[in-house]
């Protein structure tokens, strides 16, 4: 926890922390040790910890139906449907991105990195994936019911951050806005 206490340091949590975005290069040292392609590939060898809810597929802003990438597999816990190499793989080719909850579940060291920040932050984090390809976005304009700490870990990324937020947005029908109604707003 030292580690990353003295990489925000107080003035991250004076100066940004649930005002505005901090972008900090370079911000973790062998971050390959934490996530890279091959350890990712690792993870998701591991075709019996993925289903509906913690491997998700994004196509242009809509969500894919998980029965499309997927088929049925039998496991120790009898048969479930499970992710699907080449459906996936054939999804990704055409620019799907994929989205992995809780990846840190599956490997010590991002675990290691969520325990610490939890303990920085005195609350519950989660470590989320988001693997995407060029020219195609997972998600349009919208705002987190969280705070987020996005560690960028391969490739490029354009991020598009607004001026515009929502005060204390809550899971509720009132921030459940429309595509358009959230370009609009941003």
């Amino acid at each position: 926890m030292k580690n990353l206490k003295e990489k925000f340091g107080d003035s991250f949590f004076k100066n940004h922390f649930g005002k505005n975005y901090l972008y900090k290069p370079n911000f973790i040292k062998n971050f390959e040790n934490i996530m890279s392609l091959d350890i990712l590939d690792e993870i998701l060898s591991k075709t019996n910890i993925w289903n509906n809810h913690n491997f998700i597929m994004m196509l242009d802003q809509k969500k894919i139906n998980f029965n499309d990438y997927s088929s049925l597999s039998l496991d120790t816990n009898g048969q479930n449907y499970r992710p699907d190499v080449n459906k996936v793989q054939n999804l990704v080719s055409r620019g799907a991105s994929i989205i992995l909850n809780d990846i840190q579940k599956h490997n010590l060291n991002l675990l290691k990195f969520v325990d610490d920040l939890q303990k920085l932050t005195n609350g519950r984090c989660q470590g989320n994936l988001y693997f995407s390809m060029a020219s195609h976005q997972a998600f349009g304009p919208h705002f987190d019911l969280h705070d987020v700490f996005a560690i960028h870990f391969e490739g490029e990324k354009v991020w598009n951050i607004y001026e515009n937020i929502e005060k204390s947005p809550i899971n509720h029908p009132l921030f459940k806005l429309s595509g358009d109604e959230r370009r609009k707003r941003a």
